[in-house]
């Protein structure tokens, strides 16, 4: 399995067990909506570009929510996660510095 199969899977995991934690309608579809977005494309590398802005609409559509502390560590993961493994090229040095300060 290829270092972005895994990174799909661990996205996929981490967007299943948010999911499965929530109680609100809204932000079940929020979660839903990125999975979706993720994982329409059959090609493993269209799915690894959906990530980061499925990931960045996921924590728009739930920044009004007020989530528990399980569930707000999960949305962190999957920020991380996108911003390490799935950024590239200059984009991804540019804002280096921003995110390991968080």
């Amino acid at each position: 399995m290829s270092n972005k199969e895994i990174s799909i899977l661990h996205v996929n995991e981490l967007l299943t067990k948010l999911y499965d934690s929530l109680d609100n309608d809204t932000a079940k579809k929020a979660t839903q909506k990125a999975y979706n977005k993720i994982n329409r494309p059959t090609k493993l590398s269209a799915k690894f570009k959906e990530v980061p802005e499925a990931i960045e609409n996921l924590k728009s559509g739930l920044s009004r929510l007020s989530l528990a502390k399980e569930q707000e560590e999960i949305i962190y993961e999957l920020t991380k996660l996108s911003r390490r493994s799935f950024q590239k090229g200059f984009e991804g040095l540019l804002f280096a510095g921003v995110w390991s300060a968080q």
